[in-house]
């Protein structure tokens, strides 16, 4: 009853809390990044966005897609602070291990009952691990949107200072 074409209300709502936890763990970690392509990222991205909609009716091209993100990500790091030390990693690694564990989350809930697949119908089994990739690919969209807002207010909310 609470669906919109066949997608659940709350589907927007679970969206909307991952680019929220992305806009407020930046803040927290106090993300910082160097080698960051932002023009080249976004473009990207929006590629990546467009798919999401044209995949029901053009060819997919999620796996070209990750692969081009990747390449615009190569020699970007993000640093971050957890606790009182400061560490390091590669952008794109940061997108596949939030994809990970927003895949993980997702197994949970659907183990949970909160939602079913089509294939889940029968009895529960893990969701499908494409989901996986898609969410890592979601996860980068977020980011390039919230880096966006962040730099509307200036590098020193984006991170973009040196050192780490």
């Amino acid at each position: 009853m609470t669906k919109i074409a066949g997608v659940p209300l709350y589907g927007g709502f679970m969206y909307a809390a991952v680019a929220s936890y992305v806009c407020r763990a930046w803040r927290l970690f106090e993300l910082r990044f160097t080698g960051y392509r932002a023009t080249a990222t976004a473009l990207v991205a929006a590629a990546v966005y467009a798919n999401f909609f044209s995949h029901h009716w053009l060819p997919d091209f999620r796996w070209p897609l990750a692969a081009v993100m990747t390449a615009v990500t190569a020699g970007a790091w993000v640093g971050f602070t957890v606790g009182r030390r400061r560490y390091r990693m590669p952008l794109a690694l940061s997108f596949v291990l939030i994809g990970f564990f927003l895949w993980v989350a997702e197994n949970a809930a659907t183990y949970l009952g909160a939602w079913s697949y089509p294939h889940q119908l029968g009895g529960w089994e893990p969701v499908a691990l494409t989901k996986f990739g898609a969410w890592a690919l979601l996860i980068s969209v977020t980011f390039v949107l919230t880096e966006r807002l962040q730099s509307v207010g200036g590098g020193e909310r984006l991170g973009r200072q040196p050192g780490w």
